[in-house]
């Protein structure tokens, strides 16, 4: 893991020494924040469950460099949390995310760099909707990209993407290293002014240390159409094909007359495969103090253990200015999680997410919000559920821009 964050380090580097050759515009926004609340459930578990308070300091930044022809723009930023009745659950996550181009005449490369230290709560719920317990977790992300203009209103654009995922594994965790290689190739036109269309041929396949194997393909088509200046809406419809592989134990009993007198243990390869639908689609509204925006998708995730598992998501977001200073936020998220044929049923969930905000600019640069956050986890093997209420208090301090052209 460190190896390969040594390299993507290096190439964002040679990215960023190329940027600067022309005349280039550095722009850094840096920020602070420090956040203090109570969690009633940090492990979202059924059982043993670990409630504290927890303080969490966020310096952050985001940056870019911008030429003529090329550029370099990402974030980079620091979690470092404490929780007061446990310090097993400390941790120091960090997050760096960056994306890359050059633009020659008739076509662009692009290079998307991302590593990320957090725990399973974090990005692999957020992906998924599934929760098996609190571990760190690493994830590096290389996507590579080329995007040709056939015309004024066509491009066409091919990428591909290397994700390693590793675990900071403890006995009570069933996580497993895996990594995906994927790769999409999309037509999009441009139809008129207010209408976009696009199609989409992507294709995955993932490999994990328990030797399961999992491909997947999908084609997707669909466009996005703008109503008015404050109304847009988008719909993509698709059909996928999933096929996994892995090798399943049983116990084959020896018998002496009607009497068990042993086992004999027998590995089978065992190899599954189905078809199933795709979409992602979401409309969006603007008002004079305030947005709303409504989104849902179903799609095949590799990120559990390198397992495919179909996801829909739904997510509601809110936002309203009561003045130039105080705002709220309201958003409600829905996950359904399921392996289709697969006989795993204890991948088979339902996750329900509430959360208001209230954010108060009070002095510039300066802010303070309050936030509420329900989430709760069903399971379609057991009756029990598990439930997580967190109350925090977050102070902000936005540094003003700091920008140098050369």
């Amino acid at each position: 893991m460190r190896a390969v964050f040594r390299n993507t380090v290096t190439i964002l580097l040679l990215a960023v020494c190329a940027a600067g050759v022309d005349a280039a515009e550095w722009k850094i926004d840096p920020t602070v924040a420090f956040r203090a609340g109570y969690n009633d459930n940090v492990r979202l578990t059924i059982d043993d469950e670990v409630s504290s308070a927890e303080v969490r300091l966020s310096p952050s930044a985001v940056f870019s460099v911008v030429t003529p022809t090329s550029g370099v723009s990402g974030n980079l930023r620091f979690d470092f949390r404490r929780f007061e009745d446990d310090s097993d659950l400390d941790d120091n996550n960090v997050r760096f995310i960056t994306s890359s181009y050059h633009r020659m005449e008739r076509s662009e490369l692009g290079l998307d760099l991302d590593f990320i230290k957090d725990t399973t709560l974090d990005s692999q719920l957020e992906n998924t909707g599934l929760a098996f317990g609190r571990v760190t977790r690493y994830t590096v992300n290389v996507g590579p990209n080329w995007t040709y203009k056939l015309d004024e209103r066509t491009d066409a654009r091919f990428g591909y993407t290397y994700s390693d995922v590793q675990y900071d594994n403890s006995e009570e965790t069933r996580f497993v290293d895996f990594h995906i290689n994927s790769g999409e190739a999309s037509l999009q036109r441009v139809l008129n002014e207010r209408t976009l269309a696009s199609i989409t041929l992507s294709h995955s396949q993932s490999n994990n240390d328990n030797d399961v194997k999992s491909k997947n393909t999908n084609l997707q088509g669909g466009g996005s159409y703008r109503f008015s200046e404050t109304l847009s809406a988008s719909l993509f419809v698709g059909v996928r094909h999933t096929k996994a592989d892995y090798s399943q134990s049983s116990l084959i009993p020896i018998f002496a007359g009607d009497i068990i007198i042993g086992f004999i243990p027998l590995n089978e390869d065992v190899s599954r495969s189905d078809w199933g639908s795709t979409y992602s689609g979401g409309l969006t509204k603007d008002f004079l103090r305030g947005q709303t925006s409504l989104s849902a998708s179903r799609a095949i995730s590799n990120d559990i253990n390198g397992i495919p598992i179909e996801v829909d998501r739904l997510r509601w977001n809110n936002l309203y200015r009561f003045s130039e200073t105080l705002s709220a936020e309201l958003n409600l998220s829905f996950y359904q999680s399921e392996t289709g044929n697969d006989a795993r049923s204890s991948l088979n969930r339902e996750y329900y997410q509430i959360e208001p905000r209230f954010n108060w600019d009070f002095e510039q640069f300066w802010r303070i919000s309050g936030s509420y956050r329900y989430r709760k986890q069903t399971f379609d093997n057991t009756s029990d559920d598990a439930t997580q209420n967190a109350a925090y208090l977050t102070l902000t301090y936005q540094w003003p821009r700091i920008a140098i052209s050369r």
